[in-house]
Protein backbone atom coordinates (compact mmCIF):
# COMPACT_ATOMS: atom_id res chain seq x y z
CA UNK A 1 0.00 0.00 0.00
CA UNK A 2 3.11 2.55 0.99
CA UNK A 3 4.30 2.20 -2.30
CA UNK A 4 1.07 2.30 -4.42
CA UNK A 5 0.70 5.59 -2.31
CA UNK A 6 4.23 6.73 -3.27
CA UNK A 7 3.35 5.77 -6.85
CA UNK A 8 0.79 8.19 -7.03
CA UNK A 9 1.44 10.75 -5.60
CA UNK A 10 5.48 12.41 -3.44
CA UNK A 11 4.35 14.55 -0.64
CA UNK A 12 7.19 15.75 1.36
CA UNK A 13 8.55 18.02 3.66
CA UNK A 14 12.65 18.92 3.69
CA UNK A 15 13.65 21.24 7.13
CA UNK A 16 16.86 22.40 6.78
CA UNK A 17 19.46 25.15 6.14
CA UNK A 18 20.22 24.78 2.11
CA UNK A 19 22.64 26.77 0.42
CA UNK A 20 21.69 30.58 -0.08
CA UNK A 21 23.09 33.50 -2.64
CA UNK A 22 22.79 35.86 0.15
CA UNK A 23 22.90 35.95 3.69
CA UNK A 24 19.61 38.21 4.10
CA UNK A 25 17.54 35.29 2.65
CA UNK A 26 17.35 31.71 4.52
CA UNK A 27 15.86 28.28 3.07
CA UNK A 28 13.77 27.43 5.37
CA UNK A 29 11.13 24.37 4.42
CA UNK A 30 10.51 22.75 0.91
CA UNK A 31 6.99 21.04 0.15
CA UNK A 32 7.42 18.73 -2.56
CA UNK A 33 4.31 17.56 -4.18
CA UNK A 34 4.95 15.63 -7.40
CA UNK A 35 1.50 14.09 -9.33
CA UNK A 36 -0.37 14.79 -12.05
CA UNK A 37 -3.18 16.06 -10.04
CA UNK A 38 -4.71 19.42 -9.42
CA UNK A 39 -2.36 20.09 -6.61
CA UNK A 40 1.14 19.64 -7.50
CA UNK A 41 3.40 22.10 -6.58
CA UNK A 42 6.80 22.72 -5.85
CA UNK A 43 6.75 25.34 -2.53
CA UNK A 44 10.26 26.49 -1.18
CA UNK A 45 9.65 28.97 2.19
CA UNK A 46 12.45 31.62 2.80
CA UNK A 47 12.93 33.67 5.56
CA UNK A 48 14.20 37.24 5.57
CA UNK A 49 15.83 37.43 9.20
CA UNK A 50 16.33 41.15 9.23
CA UNK A 51 13.04 41.25 8.78
CA UNK A 52 10.46 41.04 12.11
CA UNK A 53 7.13 39.61 10.43
CA UNK A 54 5.09 42.06 12.99
CA UNK A 55 6.45 44.23 10.89
CA UNK A 56 5.39 43.28 7.59
CA UNK A 57 1.37 43.29 6.97
CA UNK A 58 1.51 41.73 3.26
CA UNK A 59 3.80 40.31 0.98
CA UNK A 60 4.83 39.04 -2.42
CA UNK A 61 7.23 36.52 -3.99
CA UNK A 62 7.88 37.65 -7.84
CA UNK A 63 10.37 35.14 -9.41
CA UNK A 64 12.26 36.06 -12.41
CA UNK A 65 14.23 32.92 -12.82
CA UNK A 66 13.99 29.19 -11.45
CA UNK A 67 15.37 26.37 -12.82
CA UNK A 68 16.27 22.69 -11.73
CA UNK A 69 18.95 20.61 -12.38
CA UNK A 70 18.08 19.16 -15.84
CA UNK A 71 17.71 22.71 -17.12
CA UNK A 72 14.08 22.99 -17.33
CA UNK A 73 12.10 26.12 -15.98
CA UNK A 74 10.22 26.24 -12.74
CA UNK A 75 8.16 29.19 -13.93
CA UNK A 76 4.81 28.50 -14.17
CA UNK A 77 4.13 30.48 -17.65
CA UNK A 78 0.26 30.27 -17.07
CA UNK A 79 0.35 31.93 -13.39
CA UNK A 80 -1.01 35.49 -13.49
CA UNK A 81 1.43 37.82 -11.17
CA UNK A 82 1.20 37.26 -7.34
CA UNK A 83 -0.99 39.42 -5.82
CA UNK A 84 0.63 40.80 -2.09
CA UNK A 85 -1.22 38.07 0.68
CA UNK A 86 -2.03 39.25 3.72
CA UNK A 87 0.84 38.35 6.59
CA UNK A 88 -1.54 36.11 9.34
CA UNK A 89 -0.10 37.96 13.09
CA UNK A 90 -0.05 35.75 15.56
CA UNK A 91 -1.81 37.19 19.48
CA UNK A 92 1.42 36.72 20.88
CA UNK A 93 3.79 40.00 20.49
CA UNK A 94 6.69 37.60 21.04
CA UNK A 95 5.23 35.62 17.81
CA UNK A 96 5.97 38.81 15.67
CA UNK A 97 9.85 39.28 16.27
CA UNK A 98 10.49 36.09 14.79
CA UNK A 99 11.83 36.76 11.35
CA UNK A 100 9.09 36.85 7.89
CA UNK A 101 8.65 34.09 6.01
CA UNK A 102 7.33 33.81 2.84
CA UNK A 103 6.70 31.04 0.25
CA UNK A 104 8.20 30.73 -3.73
CA UNK A 105 5.57 28.88 -5.55
CA UNK A 106 6.73 26.88 -8.60
CA UNK A 107 6.29 24.21 -10.79
CA UNK A 108 6.06 20.39 -10.25
CA UNK A 109 9.69 19.26 -11.31
CA UNK A 110 9.76 15.75 -13.16
CA UNK A 111 10.08 12.85 -10.71
CA UNK A 112 14.07 12.62 -11.89
CA UNK A 113 14.52 15.75 -10.34
CA UNK A 114 16.72 16.25 -7.29
CA UNK A 115 17.66 19.64 -7.10
CA UNK A 116 16.61 22.89 -8.05
CA UNK A 117 19.76 24.44 -9.53
CA UNK A 118 18.24 28.31 -9.18
CA UNK A 119 15.76 30.68 -8.55
CA UNK A 120 16.05 34.13 -8.66
CA UNK A 121 13.87 36.55 -7.77
CA UNK A 122 12.07 39.65 -5.33
CA UNK A 123 10.16 39.52 -2.21
CA UNK A 124 8.09 42.34 -2.11
CA UNK A 125 7.28 43.49 1.43
CA UNK A 126 4.09 45.57 3.29
CA UNK A 127 5.11 47.65 5.98
CA UNK A 128 2.66 50.08 7.13
CA UNK A 129 4.53 51.15 10.04
CA UNK A 130 7.27 52.95 7.60
CA UNK A 131 5.06 55.33 6.71
CA UNK A 132 2.74 57.85 8.97
CA UNK A 133 0.44 58.33 5.43
CA UNK A 134 0.24 54.32 5.25
CA UNK A 135 -3.60 53.92 6.76
CA UNK A 136 -6.55 56.45 6.57
CA UNK A 137 -9.42 55.89 8.98
CA UNK A 138 -12.57 57.49 8.83
CA UNK A 139 -14.71 57.62 11.82
CA UNK A 140 -18.58 57.39 11.23
CA UNK A 141 -18.13 57.39 7.12
CA UNK A 142 -21.52 56.44 6.50
CA UNK A 143 -22.78 59.84 7.24
CA UNK A 144 -20.69 61.23 4.53
CA UNK A 145 -23.00 60.32 1.52
CA UNK A 146 -22.60 62.15 -1.27
CA UNK A 147 -18.90 63.44 -0.45
CA UNK A 148 -15.73 62.55 -1.18
CA UNK A 149 -13.83 61.25 2.34
CA UNK A 150 -11.16 63.42 3.81
CA UNK A 151 -8.24 62.06 5.90
CA UNK A 152 -4.52 63.50 5.40
CA UNK A 153 -3.04 59.76 4.23
CA UNK A 154 -5.69 59.52 1.05
CA UNK A 155 -4.84 63.40 -0.21
CA UNK A 156 -0.72 62.60 0.02
CA UNK A 157 -1.48 59.24 -1.94
CA UNK A 158 -3.80 60.80 -4.47
CA UNK A 159 -6.82 58.59 -3.74
CA UNK A 160 -9.89 60.04 -3.66
CA UNK A 161 -13.10 57.88 -2.41
CA UNK A 162 -16.67 59.03 -2.59
CA UNK A 163 -20.32 57.18 -1.10
CA UNK A 164 -22.31 57.82 -3.66
CA UNK A 165 -25.76 58.94 -2.67
CA UNK A 166 -29.22 58.34 -3.79
CA UNK A 167 -29.45 61.00 -6.04
CA UNK A 168 -25.85 60.64 -7.75
CA UNK A 169 -26.45 57.35 -8.70
CA UNK A 170 -30.08 57.87 -10.55
CA UNK A 171 -27.53 60.22 -12.04
CA UNK A 172 -24.99 57.55 -12.89
CA UNK A 173 -27.47 55.32 -14.09
CA UNK A 174 -28.46 57.92 -16.54
CA UNK A 175 -25.52 58.81 -17.65
CA UNK A 176 -24.03 55.54 -18.49
CA UNK A 177 -27.18 54.07 -19.69
CA UNK A 178 -27.02 57.09 -22.09
CA UNK A 179 -23.71 56.24 -23.26
CA UNK A 180 -24.71 52.25 -23.63
CA UNK A 181 -27.71 53.09 -25.46
CA UNK A 182 -25.37 54.87 -28.31
CA UNK A 183 -22.89 52.76 -27.64
CA UNK A 184 -25.93 49.21 -28.36
CA UNK A 185 -27.67 51.66 -31.19
CA UNK A 186 -24.03 52.30 -33.04
CA UNK A 187 -23.89 48.29 -33.38
CA UNK A 188 -27.39 48.10 -35.14
CA UNK A 189 -29.39 47.62 -32.24
CA UNK A 190 -32.75 49.36 -31.79
CA UNK A 191 -36.39 49.59 -30.19
CA UNK A 192 -37.42 47.11 -27.29
CA UNK A 193 -34.15 44.81 -27.92
CA UNK A 194 -32.05 48.24 -27.76
CA UNK A 195 -34.42 49.73 -24.24
CA UNK A 196 -33.89 45.81 -22.99
CA UNK A 197 -30.29 45.88 -22.96
CA UNK A 198 -29.49 49.00 -22.03
CA UNK A 199 -31.97 48.42 -18.61
CA UNK A 200 -29.91 45.20 -18.51
CA UNK A 201 -26.52 46.71 -17.85
CA UNK A 202 -27.77 49.51 -15.69
CA UNK A 203 -29.30 47.05 -13.39
CA UNK A 204 -26.56 44.76 -13.35
CA UNK A 205 -24.24 47.31 -12.70
CA UNK A 206 -26.43 48.95 -9.77
CA UNK A 207 -27.57 46.13 -8.17
CA UNK A 208 -26.95 45.93 -4.46
CA UNK A 209 -27.23 43.11 -1.87
CA UNK A 210 -27.91 43.72 2.15
CA UNK A 211 -24.68 45.49 2.89
CA UNK A 212 -23.78 46.59 -0.45
CA UNK A 213 -22.32 50.77 -0.89
CA UNK A 214 -21.80 51.92 -4.10
CA UNK A 215 -18.67 54.25 -3.89
CA UNK A 216 -16.46 56.34 -6.46
CA UNK A 217 -13.02 55.47 -6.37
CA UNK A 218 -9.86 57.50 -8.02
CA UNK A 219 -6.49 55.94 -7.43
CA UNK A 220 -4.15 56.92 -10.61
CA UNK A 221 -1.38 55.60 -8.80
CA UNK A 222 -2.76 52.53 -7.46
CA UNK A 223 -1.70 52.96 -3.85
CA UNK A 224 -4.96 51.33 -2.42
CA UNK A 225 -3.88 48.11 -1.00
CA UNK A 226 -7.35 47.05 1.14
CA UNK A 227 -10.44 48.52 3.01
CA UNK A 228 -11.67 47.13 6.02
CA UNK A 229 -14.84 48.14 7.71
CA UNK A 230 -13.62 48.62 11.85
CA UNK A 231 -16.75 48.41 13.90
CA UNK A 232 -17.29 49.45 17.19
CA UNK A 233 -15.83 46.55 19.21
CA UNK A 234 -12.81 47.52 17.23
CA UNK A 235 -13.40 44.19 15.27
CA UNK A 236 -11.97 44.40 11.52
CA UNK A 237 -14.56 43.10 8.31
CA UNK A 238 -12.44 42.67 5.00
CA UNK A 239 -14.30 44.46 2.49
CA UNK A 240 -14.33 43.15 -1.12
CA UNK A 241 -14.08 45.23 -3.84
CA UNK A 242 -16.12 45.00 -7.37
CA UNK A 243 -15.04 47.61 -10.02
CA UNK A 244 -17.03 48.69 -12.92
CA UNK A 245 -17.13 51.42 -15.49
CA UNK A 246 -15.82 53.92 -13.03
CA UNK A 247 -18.26 52.71 -10.47
CA UNK A 248 -17.03 50.41 -6.98
CA UNK A 249 -19.62 47.84 -5.01
CA UNK A 250 -17.87 47.28 -1.61
CA UNK A 251 -19.37 44.14 -0.04
CA UNK A 252 -19.24 41.95 3.20
CA UNK A 253 -21.67 39.16 2.26
CA UNK A 254 -24.43 40.31 3.99
CA UNK A 255 -22.94 42.32 6.70
CA UNK A 256 -24.33 45.74 6.64
CA UNK A 257 -21.88 48.41 8.18
CA UNK A 258 -23.57 50.78 11.16
CA UNK A 259 -23.99 54.69 11.43
CA UNK A 260 -20.19 53.89 14.16
CA UNK A 261 -18.52 52.03 12.15
CA UNK A 262 -15.06 53.38 10.65
CA UNK A 263 -13.75 52.51 6.93
CA UNK A 264 -10.27 51.71 7.25
CA UNK A 265 -8.12 51.97 3.79
CA UNK A 266 -4.59 50.70 3.53
CA UNK A 267 -1.81 52.45 1.23
CA UNK A 268 1.00 51.26 -0.38
CA UNK A 269 3.73 54.13 -0.68
CA UNK A 270 7.18 54.15 -1.60
CA UNK A 271 8.46 54.39 1.69
CA UNK A 272 6.14 51.39 2.84
CA UNK A 273 6.87 48.31 0.54
CA UNK A 274 10.20 47.18 0.24
CA UNK A 275 11.65 44.77 -2.35
CA UNK A 276 14.28 42.40 -1.14
CA UNK A 277 16.09 40.80 -3.77
CA UNK A 278 17.23 36.91 -3.86
CA UNK A 279 18.92 34.44 -4.90
CA UNK A 280 19.17 30.46 -4.14
CA UNK A 281 21.24 27.70 -5.32
CA UNK A 282 21.02 24.15 -5.00
CA UNK A 283 18.04 23.62 -3.13
CA UNK A 284 17.78 19.57 -2.40
CA UNK A 285 14.42 18.14 -3.17
CA UNK A 286 13.39 15.41 -0.79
Amino acid sequence: MRKIVFAIVIIATLIAATAVAQSDVNVTQVNDRRSSGHFAQLVIRLELPKIKTGDVAASRVLVSSAVDDSGASLIDTEAGEPQLEQNYQSPDPDMGKNPVSVAVNLKNPARKVTKVKEVRGEVELYMPSKDANSIAEIPKFLSMSGKSLSHKALKANGVDIALVSPQQIAAEKKRLGDAKRKEYTASGWSGDDLESMVKTYTDDLFQTDEGDLLVKITDPNQRIQSINYVDATGDVKHVSRNDADGMTKFSTWGEKPQPDWKLQVSLKTPKNTQRVPFVVRDVALP
